[in-house]
């Protein structure tokens, strides 16, 4: 089953361990159909991956600007603090839907970008620049990390079972 991170923990609320969830998408309804989620953990520097940990979702409740979920176990302010800073994974099928020219930064990471039939490079990583959305590129002639703002005018085509992008102009890596 593939797991993609749809939120954030950024606190606690209440007496008895609610975690206070910001949406990466925005949208908050798919969290009520939670029944089970994982938290991935920051890293540290003694650490080489973060490690994931399931929990059963015992309710949610969803307000303007969060989520509030109580994990079964998570019973305090002190256990749901602790928690604070993980990333909310949830099974592919329970995520929130996409829309028309929607797609999850999991599909887009590790396509390639083509330009006119050429692969230029692999994209790593959808990180979010002070315009809008950034793709991250390792760059296939010499790796170095390039970001391309993910726009119409700079993105044409994209394939997610091909895992192929395409690059509308070259100029945009130099």
């Amino acid at each position: 089953m593939e797991w993609l991170i749809t939120g954030k923990v950024r606190g606690s609320f209440g007496l008895e361990g609610f975690l206070k969830v910001e949406s990466a998408s925005g949208e908050y309804e798919h969290f009520l159909k939670l029944k089970e989620i994982r938290l991935r953990f920051p890293r540290t520097y003694a650490e080489e991956s973060a490690g994931e940990v399931p929990y059963q979702v015992e309710k949610c409740t969803v307000r303007t600007t969060d989520a509030l979920l109580k994990l079964r176990g998570v019973d305090s302010p002190e256990a749901a603090k602790k928690l604070h800073g993980a990333e909310v994974l949830v099974p592919r099928d329970m995520a929130c839907p996409l829309e028309k020219g929607e797609f999850y930064i999991n599909d887009l990471c590790n396509s390639v970008l083509v330009y006119k039939g050429n692969t230029v490079g692999t994209i790593t990583d959808v990180v979010e620049g002070g315009g809008g959305f950034l793709l991250e590129l390792s760059e296939a002639a010499t790796g170095r990390a390039v970001y391309i703002p993910f726009r119409s005018e700079f993105i044409g085509k994209i394939n997610v079972h091909a895992k192929q992008v395409e690059l509308m102009h070259r100029w945009i890596l130099e």
